[in-house]
């Protein structure tokens, strides 16, 4: 074990603690400005250190005991460590300090989550050992969880029933298990490599999918058997909708309706194009508002669940948007609700090149949301910046940016 002493400077987009040690940046999982500790280094190169604190020499006045048993070694979450609203604030700092590489130095307004724990309708864990965890992209580390304090507490009780499961069924091509929690109940996807047999038990009460593939919200995973199947629906907004074991959903309930009445609310009697619509759910709330809307998603099962659910002034693509969205920008207003990695380049250059009156950009990443603002400021400016913490704990930040053409 090499230990290290250093002061905390900054805190890095991860929420990990930056110091300085032996000419080398040290970051540190588990600490806050300002503070002295002591480090165990668990990475080192040529130039930088990795570690984790093991002693606290001087804390910042937000320090807290850290209320989860796997802090130290899973890297799911990053500030059990201080006050929720002090990671707030840090999570603003990210933000306000990216954001300025677009060009923004404007206010930015946050949300947050009405719950700090228990709030995750989905958790996916992963098989190893006959046991269900964690492993670590830095120790590479197998960590058995037995319980997340981030999902929902539905979720909690059917992983103590699926570990159970394990302990007396052996499986050899099982990759993950993906639990998602609905209206009165939850759910597990079994993800295999490859079909193998498997023996239902009756310490598994609830909805049961098994499936084929290499990634569960994928069109080429194939769900080949299910148990206790019935209907599912998820409501939001005092809207039902119906899900299926590859359907994506906002993982923070609370949070989700929040952000989806933000967008709503931007939207009046507008023609709207939203874009990497997924299920459908926000494309039929903006139904509501909006003279019409068109979805647009690549996903085919998710564009089969958002045709069930279609508003009269509603119309759903099943097409990637970079192919598709050229012939759809008649509208006023554009919605975009990207995966991580963000636009396709040609998505912002039929953006730059319409009539669009306003872009609202809903992102999970600011690295490659700044990177598409960069883009879209030539002919569009920001005029309003909101945090969503959809996922209090961990250094993800969900941001809306509303956009107007100049």
């Amino acid at each position: 074990m090499v230990e290290k002493r250093v002061k905390i400077e900054d805190v890095t987009y991860r929420g990990s603690g930056v110091a300085r040690a032996d000419g080398k940046v040290v970051f540190v999982r588990g600490a806050d400005v300002g503070e002295e500790v002591v480090v165990d280094i668990q990475k080192s190169t040529s130039k930088f250190d990795v570690g984790r604190v093991v002693e606290v020499i001087e804390e910042s006045p937000y320090r807290t005991c850290p209320h989860c048993a796997y802090f130290n070694a899973c890297e799911g979450c990053a500030f059990w460590h201080v006050t929720y609203g002090r990671e707030l604030e840090i999570k603003k700092s990210i933000l306000q300090s990216e954001l300025k590489k677009a060009g923004y130095f404007g206010k930015i307004d946050v949300e947050p989550s009405q719950n700090e724990i228990f709030y995750r309708n989905k958790l996916k864990l992963t098989y190893f050992d006959s046991e269900l965890g964690y492993i670590s992209t830095l120790t590479h580390k197998r960590i058995p969880i037995k319980k997340c304090k981030l999902a929902d507490e539905s979720i909690i009780t059917a992983l103590k029933k699926v570990t159970t499961y394990l302990n007396s069924h052996r499986f050899s091509h099982l990759k993950n298990i993906t639990f998602r929690s609905f209206d009165g109940g939850v759910m597990a996807t079994f993800l295999f490599d490859k079909k193998e047999e498997f023996v239902l038990d009756d310490v598994l009460d609830f909805p049961v999918f098994l499936a084929i593939g290499e990634v569960l919200e994928s069109d080429k995973t194939k769900i080949f058997k299910a148990f206790n199947q019935k209907d599912m629906c998820y409501t939001l907004l005092g809207e039902k909708f119906p899900i299926d074991a590859k359907s994506f959903l906002q993982v923070n309930k609370n949070v989700a309706e929040k952000l989806y009445e933000h967008v709503i609310t931007n939207v009046n009697g507008e023609k709207v194009v939203n874009a990497y619509s997924g299920q459908g759910v926000l494309t039929k709330l903006l139904a509501k508002n909006a003279k019409s809307v068109v979805g647009i998603e690549i996903q085919r099962s998710s564009c089969e669940i958002a045709e069930k659910i279609k508003a009269p002034n509603m119309k759903n693509i099943n097409a990637r948007v970079e192919d598709v969205l050229g012939d759809y920008l008649d509208a006023d207003v554009v919605v975009l609700d990207p995966a991580r990695e963000g636009c396709d380049e040609k998505v912002l250059c039929e953006i730059l090149g319409s009539n669009i009156k306003k872009v609202i950009y809903i992102s999970c990443n600011f690295a490659t949301l700044t990177r598409d603002l960069k883009v879209l400021s030539k002919n569009y400016k920001i005029e309003n910046v909101k945090l969503f913490d959809m996922f209090p704990r961990t250094a993800s930040i969900e941001t809306c940016v509303i956009l107007e053409k100049i």
